[in-house]
């Protein structure tokens, strides 16, 4: 799975996740969703989650799946933490926000970052 693949799927995930999961609300702004910041917030998390594999080969780390399943957890999970504190134009309105947003996100950041690492091996 080449890189750009990895961070359009994280952001489609992020972009739906924000849409449709319950306990996550797009504020709206007079009555109209405030779709830019929404698209940056997704932008952002589908930026880290993409980043992963790289960041630790960069770091040049022993990749490992328990390293990939935790550093994509952090950043899944953290960035619906986040904005369960601190609205961004999208924010999570119950705890379920943040446990079926996280999850939903957390398993195709890891899918995508084991494909990436697996590509990285076979070559």
């Amino acid at each position: 799975m080449s890189y750009i693949r990895s961070f359009f799927l994280n952001f489609l995930i992020v972009f739906f996740v924000d849409r449709v999961a319950p306990g996550v609300m797009v504020m709206t702004y007079e009555d109209v969703p405030n779709i830019g910041a929404d698209i940056l917030f997704s932008l952002i998390v589908g930026f880290l989650n993409a980043s992963v594999f790289f960041f630790l080969a960069i770091l040049e780390l022993k990749i490992t799946h328990f390293k990939l399943a935790m550093t994509t957890f952090v950043v899944s999970f953290g960035a619906f933490l986040v904005i369960a504190m601190i609205p961004f134009g999208v924010r999570v309105v119950s705890p379920w926000g943040v446990v079926i947003g996280g999850l939903m996100v957390w398993s195709v950041a890891f899918l995508s970052n084991h494909l990436e690492w697996k590509h990285y091996k076979a070559h």
